[in-house]
């Protein structure tokens, strides 16, 4: 049922069915009521019809009201979000792009093996930021996630991303109750595990990843497994190692804990409820 048809409902029906009263009262009630009792009853017949028929299309009414009223602030948010998302690239990002090249351009210069190691950190450092600033970019163009699509398949749908932008095949073990965790932690664990994926494709290089994700009333973890060459407690005091600081603090915002370690030759990240 259509918005108009509601509202011509919700105005016809007591009409009616006053008329409708009236006519039977008059037709084949009259010698069995007095006309004192006639006007009592209608009323009451008319509040009887209210709530038995009204407060359905009142309920639905409002139904659509909110519908219509969360699809008018999903779309202002996403329009200030794409707004947001130009200014980034009209300034910052194109700074950015100016900038690297620039630092480029003093590769013709000579200088000291010192200061030339300060310029490879610099370059990866403007590097990073310009691709943290895209992906800023592409999340605050990204619509609104639809509350119909599970976390679980949003993570499956992340992994199958990094399968095939890396080319690699991820080996998974997930069991997930996603009642069990509140939607900022859904929001916080994807951004992490996507920052993971972008630590191994870029600087892991490894052949083999392994996630597992088990989410249930006794245990609360997330974690990746890669074959590639690690990182150390000291790559997160690095000046340009935003992405694992991100991550740090991501996981603190939900009051959970990161750790890492070596074992085998593999970069274990384990992310788990405190």
């Amino acid at each position: 049922m259509s918005y108009n048809q509601l509202k011509w409902f919700i105005l016809l029906i007591p009409t009616i069915t006053v008329g409708a009263w009236e006519y039977i009262r008059h037709e084949y009630l009259l010698p069995y009521i007095s006309m004192d009792l006639g006007n009592w009853l209608t009323p009451v017949i008319v509040l009887f019809v209210t709530f038995t028929l009204l407060t359905r299309f009142f309920s639905k009414l409002e139904q659509m009201q909110e519908e219509l009223r969360i699809e008018r602030a999903k779309k202002a948010v996403l329009e200030e979000r794409e707004k947001i998302a130009e200014e980034l690239h009209d300034g910052l990002a194109q700074s950015l792009f100016l900038l690297s090249i620039k630092v480029r351009q003093l590769d013709k210069i000579e200088v000291s093996e010192e200061n030339e190691e300060l310029f490879g950190r610099l370059r990866e450092n403007i590097h990073d930021i310009h691709d943290y600033v895209r992906l800023g970019i592409n999340n605050l163009k990204t619509p609104i996630e639809d509350p119909d699509v599970s976390w679980k398949d949003r993570l499956q749908q992340l992994i199958h991303e990094f399968e095939t932008d890396s080319g690699m095949e991820i080996e998974r073990v997930i069991e997930v109750e996603e009642s069990l965790l509140k939607t900022k932690e859904q929001s916080e664990l994807l951004a992490c595990l996507h920052e993971s994926f972008v630590n191994i494709q870029k600087h892991a290089e490894a052949s083999v990843v392994n996630i597992q994700i088990k989410i249930s009333p006794d245990k609360k973890y997330l974690m990746i497994k890669d074959n590639g060459r690690g990182f150390t407690e000291a790559d997160l005091n690095k000046s340009g190692s935003f992405g694992l600081k991100m991550m740090v603090q991501r996981c603190q915002r939900i009051n959970w804990n990161m750790d890492f370690k070596r074992e085998n030759g593999e970069t274990i990240v384990t992310l788990s409820r405190r």
